[in-house]
């Protein structure tokens, strides 16, 4: 979150196009209940100029689009092995050599539209990566094939490790261009993972990529959950040999512990504007949901019950919690006011509900439930309607998490073997697995939106 992040996201239109004119088409209705597949080509990006073939990195960064605009679910990619050298022509009186003085200095006259047309590509995109004296260079546009023109034109320059970034960024403009609606290539998940031997927790880019250790605890990390703002962290760790509650800065690595009352500190949840987290303590015997500030202060209980109340969930306008408890005799989801008022409960199917997790559009709550037959991610609407199992035949699958623009999901499984991390869609028709490291993979949380 350091480093190349401020360097690499130098981005400007690279064509004189008024914003109007840009962003005045919406190509993709996806709300529409007749939505379809927008059919888009992605030429494989050229790469002219790197010092060694094996960097390959057009044919990286052509994968990495293919991954994110199929993950969107908005878009029917072309098999490139099908598209031909329906490319470019070249202008009157010249022989075609490629793309000459480079793709960003191709002109949109001599894109041989109708031929991409006739493959049944509704938009195009093209690409060029270049590394240079230290400097990594991604050009790329896409265009209306229907309407032979340039829809947007970026270039983006950074670090050989920015490239999958400076990707994500272009995939995030496509799908903005296209639908009007942000994307989430750019967001990161944080999970916990134990190749060291150790619980410690780690940070991924939203498709698994670009993995990194961010505590070093040697000991048992537990719960990560992101700020609204994406820049902190708040987890449980035994650290100190209990189970508190620390929040961790990702930009400079500052660390405190915030919680560290007698007993159990544990499920940390970030209110939405960022100022309180609600949080299961059982200082005073039994597990209940508090609330605290981000600094430790402010505390307020908002349950008081015999029986077991843990991991608070926020709805996204802040004026409720979902919650586990096994008051009604195994664990269920309940729901409260955020003053721990109005407790009712919410789940019925299922003999063991738990993690529960609101969706950001504030309209489902995903959990985990053991029903049909196995451990499975639910979903239901807040008022306890449409009950639906996302996930079958993923061996024991735990502790979902929402993307920023709650279309998808990532949760823990134990499909393979595992436990890894996996994302899915919210109708639980595409599933793809993230992780493949070395040991076990659990509590994984979805950043929201941010810039790095």
């Amino acid at each position: 979150m350091k480093k190349s992040f401020s360097l690499f996201l130098l981005a400007f239109l690279l064509v004189f196009i008024s914003s109007d004119l840009l962003w005045a088409k919406v190509y993709i209705d996806i709300r529409s209940p007749s939505f379809r597949k927008f059919p888009i080509a992605i030429f494989p990006f050229k790469s002219p100029l790197h010092p060694n073939e094996d960097m390959k990195l057009g044919e990286r960064a052509t994968d990495i689009l293919n991954s994110d605009l199929s993950l969107s679910g908005f878009f029917a990619l072309l098999d490139s092995k099908n598209l031909g050298e329906a490319v470019i022509k070249p202008p009157p009186g010249e022989t075609s050599t490629g793309t000459g003085q480079g793709l960003m200095g191709t002109s949109a006259e001599v894109i041989d539209f109708r031929s991409w047309a006739n493959t049944g590509a509704e938009a195009l995109v093209m690409g060029e990566v270049n590394y240079k004296d230290r400097s990594l260079t991604l050009e790329a546009r896409l265009y209306d094939v229907l309407k032979q023109e340039l829809i947007i034109g970026k270039r983006y320059i950074g670090e050989i490790t920015d490239l999958s970034r400076m990707v994500h960024r272009f995939a995030d403009e496509i799908v903005f261009a296209l639908t009007g609606e942000h994307g989430f290539f750019q967001t990161k998940i944080v999970f916990v993972s134990t190749p060291t031997g150790n619980k410690e927790i780690y940070l991924m880019d939203f498709d698994g990529r670009n993995s990194r250790q961010i505590t070093r605890h040697q000991s048992i990390c537990l719960s990560p959950r992101f700020s609204p703002d994406g820049t902190k962290i708040a987890f449980t760790s035994y650290k100190a040999g209990n189970p508190d509650i620390y929040i961790r800065n990702l930009r400079n690595g500052e660390e405190r512990r915030i919680s560290y009352y007698p007993g159990l500190n544990i499920s940390p949840a970030w209110s939405p504007d960022g100022q309180r987290l609600a949080l299961t303590l059982s200082k005073d015997g039994n597990p209940d949901i508090y609330t605290v500030n981000q600094d430790g202060s402010g505390l307020l209980r908002l349950t008081d019950h015999p029986a077991i109340d843990v991991s608070p969930t926020w709805s996204p306008d802040g004026k409720k919690i979902a919650f586990v408890s096994n008051r009604g005799g195994n664990p269920q989801i309940y729901i409260m006011n955020a003053q721990g008022r109005d407790v009712q409960r919410l789940t019925f199917e299922g003999n063991y509900n738990t993690h529960p997790a609101w969706s950001p559009r504030g309209d489902r709550i995903a959990f985990d439930a053991s029903v049909g037959g196995n451990h499975n991610i639910c979903t239901i609407r807040p008022d306890g309607s449409d009950f639906r199992i996302l996930t079958a035949n993923l061996g024991r699958c735990e502790m979902p998490s929402w993307s920023p623009d709650g279309r998808n999901l990532v949760f823990s499984s134990s499909r393979d073997g595992g436990p890894h991390i996996f994302l899915i869609d919210a109708e639980g028709t595409r599933i793809k697995r993230l992780t493949f490291q070395k040991g076990g993979d659990t509590y994984p949380n979805w950043s929201p939106r941010f810039n790095e």
